[in-house]
Order: structure tokens, then C-alpha cells, then sequence
């Protein structure tokens, strides 16, 4: 759920699980911990340090090599942790809607970022993917999903999730 008014809720094939809230892309360290204590125990562990890959998310999306992050009212990210490598490659929305040709967006300083309400699919790295989001809209505001082959991964996520006032399921 998470430690303060920001909060995702993850579900795998319609399952809640709690293990991929508030943790790292690829570090489930703290996900034995309560939810509100699990930021605290991350940012300990890093001392101040770390990849962003590392830092505690709302929302992780994915048990493999490809994983997302869904974090506050930012665009998800894609992951990718190939085989024989230090870390993950991001794909972030500016990568992203290059790759793919999307128009619609805001641009500073050369970085492309979605946006103020998107609403996209596209295929990549052997996954379904659709993130939308809506600045103006209601609860829940943020959402991504991930599929494949009948496994579907599903992150709600934006502020008053963290208190615990809504699971949509």
C-alpha cells in the first residue's frame, strides 16, 4: 500500500499481491515487512545511495527479467535485466515514445514526458503493455497492466492509495 498518501495496489491474474507493493524493481528485501515500515527499512538499507532501480516503488509489475515500476504520478517505467548484465536497462517515456512515434506529449530540455492524460498500448520485450494516467480525473488516476500468455499483471496507483482508502478490487 505504501507509507504516506501514495500508494499502488498490484494484482497478478486478479490476486492481490502485497509483495510488489512499496519495494525495489528487482529488491523484495522488505517485502516481509508491514507495508508502512517497508520505505524506512529501503532507505536505510541504501544510506542515502543506490540505482533508481533499487529505491522503493508504489507499484512492481513483473517476477522476471521484465518489470515495471509505477511510482507517485510519474509514467511507469519498463525494465529489462538481460542475462550477464550489472543492471537493468529503463525505458522511460521518452524512450519510449520515440521508439514507437507517439505524438502526444510535452518536451523540456530534449526529454520527451507524457502527457497530462495518455492512455497507451504497445507491444515490447514479448509483453502487452497499456499505461494510462489522468491529471484531472479521478481515483484511480494511474494504472498500468502487463500480459502474456494468461498472465496479467495490474497496478493501481496514485495518492490516497497509501492510506488504505481504496482497493479497487
Amino acid at each position: 500500500m505504501a507509507y504516506s498518501d501514495y500508494g499502488a495496489f498490484v494484482y497478478l491474474n486478479g490476486e492481490r499481491r502485497t509483495d510488489k507493493e512499496d519495494v525495489g524493481v528487482y529488491d523484495t528485501d522488505e517485502a516481509s515487512l508491514p507495508t508502512g515500515l517497508r520505505v524506512f527499512a529501503n532507505i536505510m538499507k541504501r544510506d542515502g545511495g543506490g540505482e533508481w532501480f533499487e529505491f522503493s516503488h508504489h507499484g512492481v509489475m513483473g517476477d522476471g527479467s521484465v518489470r515495471v515500476g509505477c511510482y507517485k504520478q510519474y509514467w511507469p517505467e519498463v525494465y529489462e535485466w538481460e542475462d550477464g548484465k550489472d543492471k537493468p536497462t529503463k525505458y522511460t517515456f521518452d524512450d519510449l515514445s520515440r521508439k514507437f512515434g507517439w505524438n502526444d506529449y510535452e518536451e523540456y530540455d530534449n526529454t520527451r514526458y507524457a502527457a497530462d492524460k495518455y492512455d497507451k498500448e504497445f507491444d515490447f520485450l514479448g509483453w502487452h503493455f497499456r499505461f494510462w494516467g489522468d491529471d484531472t480525473g479521478g481515483t484511480p488516476r494511474y494504472g498500468a497492466t502487463m500480459s502474456r500468455d494468461g498472465e496479467t499483471w495490474e497496478c493501481d496507483y496514485d495518492c490516497m492509495f497509501g492510506a488504505g482508502f481504496d482497493d479497487i478490487h
